[in-house]
């Protein structure tokens, strides 16, 4: 749950490993498999008689979901090759454990290894993953799933419940360097094999999300017989840079850093003939091509070397991605679309690390926020694409509508400045503000290539005295920089979520901590009693009074200065492929979704069309027309 509640959104650079594929497999590990008797005695009930476990089995009231409506296309075909394009080789290929918080990680996750339960995108109701049924006691404590008796690891051995217990003993332990999945998987007991296919999970406390977290937001589980024979370190070593065997959809192929990630089809994958996912996972490779930047990637898929191209800048939506700029969108080889979704936005901004100078000041951080002048980049960047942030939940029924409405006033943001000690009538022969003998000067490091934001908030702080050197640097060094707090100021995005879990990112618990999501320090007693309140808080409207609440002290403590949204999703295709009518999914991913791509519905729901790439091509050669498609597509309107 740690990863998709406000995580990163962009995948991180990874520059120093070799070369890594599948030729070293699984089975290469050097193990000792258990039998059926030494698993029992690991993962089983320790301190029940039999009788026992035969007497809370028969009294679980299993549930399950036979009424979801199936989200793929019946005619989706099987084949052919999805390349996607990214600017963020990831640090690591695990999805657990120090420096896997990335939305990457997760699609990669999602597509090789499963959750005990999904979620309907229609309803929000839970629906079969792993499990093929699943139960809840009357406190609302204790969990029971069924692990189906379909389900196979991809080496076609079974999933069985022994899998899940591992999959815990491994995510709590301290090894894994990874601060909040140790202190979020310790609010639950250790689960408990009470039968082969049949597991127990006991809450210590009655916290609404521990039965969301555990059954399909966070838990991917993985073999008992590869993590259950290895210590975290070398689980952490050997899964570096290759993907363990999964359960999924989709296998590991091969990599090369800063270059590729490749996926194959799962042929035998064990879910393939499950109603719930009929014409899911068609493609038979899924490439992800890696860029020094995100211009590079937009050339690439000019020319056709990617698929799909998420357009993150207004400017490139406006000017470069038209008709009269690219041919093929004049003839609909290319498909350009805004997709709006309805899900709630991430935020996004520059944050303010609040445990040194000068940012341990409110005054200082307000005047920032007050001249960031968002109102001139509408103007002059934007071409009116974008809504103003005011909030840490924007675009949601989170967002608290009282919040300041910060706008960009210099003459506000002198007088703060004045009070905290950053006198306009102390400036050096170059025109910035000294105080104790030292200039006022911020780093702000750029790993994108486009500056014209940072340009212009240099341009601001100048007229006030405040310097600020743009640093070019690699994704690498600014994860880095963010995950070590070697920041004064940070540029970075989160993701969104349709149920928001604050604890991760604004309890004080985390402030001084590195590598976790809680970037600024900030601490807040309030803020701190808001978060363990909303855990444990069954009624949605008094959740969303609580979030509304916490919006209001983070606003008013300036941690940020916040970015804008879109409100949709804008996305170019060669025309070439099948897809369902709403185009991009209305279900946050795994209650997760980046407000920069959503490449996970491209790959779960989207096809190969031959007939339609043989009249591409035959489109291209002769300079003709086809068929156009909506500019805009609103789908989820209806349903939201």
């Amino acid at each position: 749950m740690r990863k998709f509640f406000l995580g990163l959104f962009i995948s991180s650079l990874f520059f120093i490993i070799n070369c890594c594929n599948s030729e070293k497999s699984d089975k290469d590990i050097k193990t000792q498999f258990l039998n059926e008797e030494e698993l029992t005695e690991k993962y089983g009930p320790k301190d029940l008689t039999q009788e026992q476990v035969d007497s809370i089995i028969k009294s679980i009231k299993w549930e399950t979901n036979e009424k979801t409506k199936p989200t793929g296309i019946k005619e989706a075909k099987k084949g052919g090759t999805l390349k996607l394009g990214s600017y963020g080789y990831p640090f690591t290929l695990r999805f657990e454990g120090e420096n896997s918080n990335t939305d990457l990680n997760i699609i990669l996750a999602s597509l090789t290894n499963e959750t005990l339960l999904r979620i309907d995108q229609y309803t929000f109701d839970y629906i079969p993953g792993l499990a093929d049924k699943w139960s809840t006691s009357g406190d609302k404590m204790t969990y029971f799933f069924h692990i189906n008796e379909k389900a196979k690891w991809q080496d076609g051995t079974s999933v069985r419940s022994y899998d899940v217990v591992a999959t815990w003993d491994l995510l709590v332990k301290d090894d894994l360097k990874d601060p909040f999945t140790q202190d979020w998987f310790k609010k639950y007991e250790r689960p408990i094999a009470l039968t082969e296919n049949t597991v127990m999970i006991r809450a210590k406390n009655p916290e609404w999300r521990l039965f969301l977290a555990f059954a399909v937001e966070e838990f991917y589980v993985m073999p008992e017989k590869i993590i259950g024979r290895i210590s975290p370190d070398e689980y952490m070593d050997e899964y570096n840079n290759k993907m363990m065997m999964g359960s999924g959809p989709y296998i590991f192929d091969k990599a090369s850093p800063n270059e590729y990630i490749i996926l194959k089809r799962n042929q035998k994958w064990w879910g393939t003939d499950l109603k719930i996912n009929q014409g899911l996972y068609n493609f038979d490779i899924v490439q992800f091509i890696f860029y020094t930047d995100n211009t590079l990637a937009a050339e690439k898929f000019k020319k056709g070397d990617i698929d799909v191209f998420f357009v993150t800048t207004a400017r490139k939506w406006a000017q470069e991605f038209i008709p009269d700029e690219l041919e093929e969108i004049k003839y609909n080889q290319v498909i350009k679309q805004k997709i709006y979704t309805k899900l709630p936005e991430g935020f996004v901004g520059y944050h303010f690390n609040l445990r040194e100078k000068p940012f341990n000041d409110i005054r200082v951080r307000k005047a920032i926020c007050l001249l960031y002048n968002r109102e001139k980049m509408m103007d002059k960047l934007f071409f009116g694409e974008y809504k103003l942030m005011d909030s840490f939940f924007p675009n949601s029924m989170y967002e608290n509508e009282n919040n300041p409405r910060v706008r960009y006033n210099p003459s506000e943001a002198i007088k703060l400045l004045e009070e905290a000690g950053y006198s306009q009538k102390n400036l050096n022969n170059e025109g910035y503000v000294v105080k104790d003998g030292k200039v006022f000067e911020l780093d702000l490091n750029n790993y994108s290539g486009d500056t014209r934001i940072e340009t212009l908030l240099q341009e601001e702080l100048k007229d006030v005295g405040i310097k600020l050197n743009i640093k070019k640097v690699t994704w690498a060094t600014h994860i880095k920089d963010l995950d070590e707090r070697n920041f004064k100021i940070i540029g970075i995005g989160y993701t969104s979520t349709m149920f928001p879990s604050p604890y991760e990112c604004f309890h004080s618990k985390f402030a001084d901590k590195k590598s976790t999501n809680n970037i600024w320090g900030f601490k807040n007693k309030r803020a701190d009693e808001i978060c363990e309140e909303y855990n444990l808080e069954f009624n949605l409207q008094k959740r969303v009074k609580l979030i509304k609440e916490l919006d209001s002290i983070l606003t008013n403590e300036y941690i940020s200065a916040l970015n804008w949204y879109a409100g949709n999703l804008r996305i170019l295709y060669w025309n070439k492929f099948g897809m369902p009518e709403f185009v991009l999914t209305g279900m946050p991913f795994n209650d997760h979704i980046s407000n920069t791509t959503d490449y996970s519905t491209v790959i779960s729901y989207w096809w190969y069309d031959e007939e339609a790439d043989k009249k591409l091509k035959e489109a291209i050669k002769k300079d003709l027309p086809l068929p156009a498609k909506p500019s805009e597509v609103r789908y989820w309107e209806k349903y939201r």
